[in-house]
Protein backbone atom coordinates (compact mmCIF):
# COMPACT_ATOMS: atom_id res chain seq x y z
CA UNK A 1 0.00 0.00 0.00
CA UNK A 2 2.87 2.13 -0.92
CA UNK A 3 2.34 5.79 -1.41
CA UNK A 4 6.17 6.78 -2.37
CA UNK A 5 6.33 9.73 -4.61
CA UNK A 6 3.03 11.10 -3.08
CA UNK A 7 2.80 14.36 -1.98
CA UNK A 8 -0.23 14.80 0.86
CA UNK A 9 -1.74 17.89 2.74
CA UNK A 10 -3.61 17.06 6.00
CA UNK A 11 -5.32 19.82 7.36
CA UNK A 12 -5.84 20.36 11.18
CA UNK A 13 -2.98 17.77 11.91
CA UNK A 14 -1.66 18.99 14.74
CA UNK A 15 -4.11 18.19 17.14
CA UNK A 16 -4.46 14.90 19.31
CA UNK A 17 -6.82 13.39 16.91
CA UNK A 18 -7.51 12.02 13.76
CA UNK A 19 -5.64 14.26 11.94
CA UNK A 20 -2.67 13.71 12.92
CA UNK A 21 -2.55 10.00 13.04
CA UNK A 22 -3.60 10.38 9.17
CA UNK A 23 -0.17 12.56 8.84
CA UNK A 24 1.67 10.10 10.77
CA UNK A 25 -0.03 7.10 8.64
CA UNK A 26 0.49 8.51 5.27
CA UNK A 27 4.12 9.62 6.42
CA UNK A 28 4.71 5.66 7.27
CA UNK A 29 3.41 4.36 3.59
CA UNK A 30 6.06 6.67 2.22
CA UNK A 31 4.00 10.20 1.40
CA UNK A 32 5.61 13.24 1.73
CA UNK A 33 3.15 15.06 4.06
CA UNK A 34 2.12 18.83 4.70
CA UNK A 35 1.40 18.87 8.51
CA UNK A 36 -1.28 21.96 8.79
CA UNK A 37 -2.09 23.99 11.57
CA UNK A 38 -4.16 26.86 12.46
CA UNK A 39 -2.25 27.89 16.36
CA UNK A 40 -0.52 24.69 17.47
CA UNK A 41 3.02 25.30 16.17
CA UNK A 42 5.18 23.23 18.56
CA UNK A 43 2.29 20.67 18.54
CA UNK A 44 3.35 20.52 14.49
CA UNK A 45 6.76 20.98 14.54
CA UNK A 46 7.36 17.62 16.86
CA UNK A 47 4.77 15.90 15.09
CA UNK A 48 7.06 16.82 11.94
CA UNK A 49 10.21 15.47 13.98
CA UNK A 50 8.51 12.43 14.45
CA UNK A 51 7.68 11.50 10.77
CA UNK A 52 11.69 12.40 10.22
CA UNK A 53 13.25 10.71 13.25
CA UNK A 54 11.34 7.95 11.66
CA UNK A 55 12.60 8.30 7.97
CA UNK A 56 9.53 10.10 6.27
CA UNK A 57 9.66 13.44 5.16
CA UNK A 58 7.10 16.06 6.15
CA UNK A 59 6.80 20.34 6.97
CA UNK A 60 5.02 21.89 9.10
CA UNK A 61 2.83 25.06 7.27
CA UNK A 62 0.57 27.11 9.46
CA UNK A 63 -2.81 28.36 7.44
CA UNK A 64 -6.53 29.21 8.58
CA UNK A 65 -8.02 26.68 6.32
CA UNK A 66 -11.45 28.31 7.14
CA UNK A 67 -10.06 31.78 4.83
CA UNK A 68 -9.76 32.07 1.17
CA UNK A 69 -5.83 33.61 2.10
CA UNK A 70 -4.94 30.69 4.28
CA UNK A 71 -6.11 28.09 1.28
CA UNK A 72 -4.30 30.10 -1.02
CA UNK A 73 -1.24 29.72 1.15
CA UNK A 74 -1.21 26.23 2.36
CA UNK A 75 -1.30 25.44 -1.15
CA UNK A 76 1.05 27.50 -2.46
CA UNK A 77 3.52 26.31 0.63
CA UNK A 78 2.96 22.73 -0.41
CA UNK A 79 4.02 23.41 -3.61
CA UNK A 80 7.15 25.41 -2.69
CA UNK A 81 8.04 22.44 -0.32
CA UNK A 82 7.23 19.23 -2.17
CA UNK A 83 6.49 20.30 -5.81
CA UNK A 84 3.02 19.17 -6.36
CA UNK A 85 0.12 18.17 -4.17
CA UNK A 86 -1.43 14.31 -4.71
CA UNK A 87 -3.85 13.84 -1.49
CA UNK A 88 -5.81 16.57 0.04
CA UNK A 89 -7.43 15.53 3.49
CA UNK A 90 -10.07 18.12 4.77
CA UNK A 91 -10.47 17.45 8.29
CA UNK A 92 -11.08 21.13 10.67
CA UNK A 93 -14.97 22.14 10.49
CA UNK A 94 -17.70 23.14 12.35
CA UNK A 95 -17.97 24.47 16.31
CA UNK A 96 -20.27 22.93 18.71
CA UNK A 97 -23.71 24.14 18.94
CA UNK A 98 -26.12 21.62 20.68
CA UNK A 99 -29.15 23.77 21.04
CA UNK A 100 -32.34 22.15 19.59
CA UNK A 101 -34.15 23.97 16.14
CA UNK A 102 -36.99 25.78 18.11
CA UNK A 103 -34.12 27.43 20.29
CA UNK A 104 -31.35 27.90 16.90
CA UNK A 105 -28.86 30.89 17.70
CA UNK A 106 -29.23 31.43 13.48
CA UNK A 107 -25.44 33.53 13.91
CA UNK A 108 -23.69 30.40 15.59
CA UNK A 109 -25.70 27.66 13.12
CA UNK A 110 -24.31 29.99 9.89
CA UNK A 111 -20.83 29.85 11.30
CA UNK A 112 -20.83 26.38 11.53
CA UNK A 113 -22.20 25.96 7.66
CA UNK A 114 -19.22 28.25 6.79
CA UNK A 115 -16.84 26.23 8.88
CA UNK A 116 -17.77 22.81 6.52
CA UNK A 117 -17.94 24.53 3.48
CA UNK A 118 -14.88 27.26 3.40
CA UNK A 119 -12.10 24.53 3.29
CA UNK A 120 -13.75 22.53 0.68
CA UNK A 121 -14.58 25.31 -1.18
CA UNK A 122 -11.28 27.27 -1.09
CA UNK A 123 -8.87 23.93 -1.63
CA UNK A 124 -10.73 22.03 -4.37
CA UNK A 125 -10.43 24.68 -6.94
CA UNK A 126 -7.30 25.32 -5.91
CA UNK A 127 -5.57 21.51 -5.91
CA UNK A 128 -8.33 19.78 -8.39
CA UNK A 129 -6.82 21.52 -11.76
CA UNK A 130 -2.84 19.95 -11.36
CA UNK A 131 -4.51 16.60 -10.08
CA UNK A 132 -6.59 16.66 -13.36
CA UNK A 133 -3.64 17.75 -15.59
CA UNK A 134 -2.34 14.70 -13.89
CA UNK A 135 -4.84 12.41 -14.22
CA UNK A 136 -4.27 11.41 -10.21
CA UNK A 137 -5.44 12.47 -7.55
CA UNK A 138 -7.41 11.73 -3.74
CA UNK A 139 -9.67 14.00 -1.97
CA UNK A 140 -11.17 13.02 1.45
CA UNK A 141 -13.38 14.93 3.91
CA UNK A 142 -14.17 14.02 7.08
CA UNK A 143 -17.64 14.44 7.78
CA UNK A 144 -20.23 12.26 10.40
CA UNK A 145 -22.13 9.39 10.94
CA UNK A 146 -24.59 9.16 8.44
CA UNK A 147 -26.80 7.91 11.25
CA UNK A 148 -25.88 7.70 14.81
CA UNK A 149 -25.96 11.70 15.26
CA UNK A 150 -25.54 13.83 18.38
CA UNK A 151 -28.14 15.86 19.38
CA UNK A 152 -26.67 19.17 17.83
CA UNK A 153 -28.89 20.44 15.05
CA UNK A 154 -26.57 23.07 13.28
CA UNK A 155 -23.55 20.76 13.91
CA UNK A 156 -25.45 17.98 12.06
CA UNK A 157 -26.78 19.71 9.17
CA UNK A 158 -23.43 21.70 8.82
CA UNK A 159 -21.45 18.14 8.27
CA UNK A 160 -24.06 16.80 6.27
CA UNK A 161 -23.33 19.86 3.75
CA UNK A 162 -19.97 19.20 3.26
CA UNK A 163 -20.49 15.60 2.89
CA UNK A 164 -22.84 16.66 -0.25
CA UNK A 165 -20.13 19.13 -1.13
CA UNK A 166 -17.75 16.64 -1.90
CA UNK A 167 -19.81 13.88 -2.29
CA UNK A 168 -21.74 16.46 -5.44
CA UNK A 169 -18.21 16.82 -6.74
CA UNK A 170 -16.85 12.97 -7.11
CA UNK A 171 -18.33 12.37 -10.95
CA UNK A 172 -16.94 15.37 -12.22
CA UNK A 173 -13.41 14.68 -10.54
CA UNK A 174 -13.73 10.78 -11.34
CA UNK A 175 -13.47 11.86 -14.99
CA UNK A 176 -9.84 13.32 -14.41
CA UNK A 177 -9.11 10.78 -12.44
CA UNK A 178 -9.20 11.88 -9.35
CA UNK A 179 -11.28 9.87 -6.68
CA UNK A 180 -13.25 11.96 -3.38
CA UNK A 181 -14.59 10.35 -0.48
CA UNK A 182 -15.73 10.99 2.92
CA UNK A 183 -15.09 9.12 6.46
CA UNK A 184 -18.01 9.15 8.35
CA UNK A 185 -17.12 8.39 11.94
CA UNK A 186 -19.17 9.02 15.18
CA UNK A 187 -16.95 10.05 17.85
CA UNK A 188 -13.65 9.32 18.20
CA UNK A 189 -11.51 9.89 21.44
CA UNK A 190 -8.13 11.62 20.95
CA UNK A 191 -4.84 10.20 21.41
CA UNK A 192 -3.19 11.64 24.59
CA UNK A 193 0.36 11.79 23.49
CA UNK A 194 2.66 11.84 20.22
CA UNK A 195 4.36 8.24 20.86
CA UNK A 196 0.95 6.66 21.72
CA UNK A 197 -0.36 8.00 18.52
CA UNK A 198 3.43 6.89 17.07
CA UNK A 199 3.15 3.69 18.89
CA UNK A 200 -0.62 2.97 17.58
CA UNK A 201 0.50 3.72 13.84
CA UNK A 202 3.43 1.02 14.15
CA UNK A 203 0.40 -1.30 15.08
CA UNK A 204 2.31 -1.58 18.83
CA UNK A 205 -0.09 -3.14 21.47
CA UNK A 206 -1.90 0.18 21.96
CA UNK A 207 -3.34 -0.54 18.59
CA UNK A 208 -4.04 -4.48 19.58
CA UNK A 209 -5.71 -3.69 22.59
CA UNK A 210 -8.14 -0.67 21.67
CA UNK A 211 -11.80 -1.12 22.79
CA UNK A 212 -13.22 1.07 20.37
CA UNK A 213 -12.56 2.97 17.48
CA UNK A 214 -9.60 5.20 17.41
CA UNK A 215 -8.06 7.87 15.14
CA UNK A 216 -5.55 5.11 13.70
CA UNK A 217 -8.84 3.14 12.62
CA UNK A 218 -9.70 6.46 10.42
CA UNK A 219 -6.11 6.55 9.39
CA UNK A 220 -5.47 3.15 8.32
CA UNK A 221 -8.65 3.71 5.63
CA UNK A 222 -7.24 7.63 4.58
CA UNK A 223 -4.06 5.46 3.72
CA UNK A 224 -6.15 2.44 1.87
CA UNK A 225 -8.01 4.85 -0.27
CA UNK A 226 -5.32 7.22 -0.87
CA UNK A 227 -3.34 3.99 -1.88
CA UNK A 228 -3.69 2.39 -5.59
CA UNK A 229 -5.62 -0.54 -4.28
CA UNK A 230 -8.30 2.12 -3.78
CA UNK A 231 -7.85 3.86 -7.11
CA UNK A 232 -11.54 2.72 -7.96
CA UNK A 233 -13.43 3.80 -4.71
CA UNK A 234 -14.95 7.27 -5.15
CA UNK A 235 -18.07 8.85 -4.25
CA UNK A 236 -18.13 6.63 -1.09
CA UNK A 237 -19.12 7.63 2.42
CA UNK A 238 -17.11 5.18 5.04
CA UNK A 239 -19.04 4.90 8.54
CA UNK A 240 -17.55 3.99 11.48
CA UNK A 241 -18.86 1.55 14.28
CA UNK A 242 -18.40 2.82 17.97
CA UNK A 243 -19.82 2.03 21.40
Amino acid sequence: MTLEGRVAVVTGAAGKGMGRSIALTLAREGAKVVVNYRTSEASAAEIVAGIRHRGGTAAAVQADVFEADGCTALVAAAVAEFGRIDICVIGPGAGWHPEPIEKLDAHGALGDARQELAPVYHLLPSVLPEMYGRKWGRIIGIALHPTKLPPAFAYNAAKAARTQALLLAQEPAWQEGVTVNVIAPGPVAAIETLDEALEQCGHGAGWGDRQNISPQDIAETVAFLCSDAGGYITGCMVPFAFH
